[in-house]
């Protein structure tokens, strides 16, 4: 566990319940290693603003998994858009876009969590280096 419950709680803020977050940690840890494969182990650094994007976006895993245990509860298959009974109409903010399915916000707000945190330290460049950039001082092919 690269952030565990310790720093989410004392230096994050987080508000997660302890017994949720070793599932939304993996699952963010997962993420993050996803979107910076292409620039090393993220995790074998030792940095705080790394820390801090695996609790944002292990937050945003866990307030989804909240979000649809309620909806599993209620009966309710997805976010209603819009409801019309008898001439009363209600339309509900959602923060999906029109056409984009659940997975797709989900995975556009784990990515915004993570960007917050982790553009700045270099490992969300996709940028092509050569294999000894450090020797040759050549940062850009």
């Amino acid at each position: 566990m690269y952030a565990d419950y310790a720093y989410y709680v004392s230096q994050y803020d987080g508000k997660m319940p302890e017994d949720a977050y070793p599932a939304a940690e993996r699952r963010a840890e997962a993420y993050i290693r996803y979107l910076t494969h292409l620039n090393g182990d993220i995790f074998a650094h030792d940095h705080d603003m790394v820390r801090d994007a695996v609790c944002a976006v292990a937050d945003i895993y866990y307030a989804d998994a909240v979000q649809r245990a309620a909806q599993a509860a209620e009966g309710r298959q997805g976010a209603v858009k819009s409801e019309s009974n008898d001439g009363y109409s209600v339309t509900y903010v959602v923060e999906q876009q029109d056409g984009e399915t659940a997975d797709a916000a989900l995975r556009r707000k784990a990515y915004d969590a993570a960007y917050l945190y982790l553009l700045p330290t270099g490992w969300m460049s996709r940028r092509v280096r050569c294999g000894h950039d450090h020797e040759c001082e050549y940062h850009g092919l």
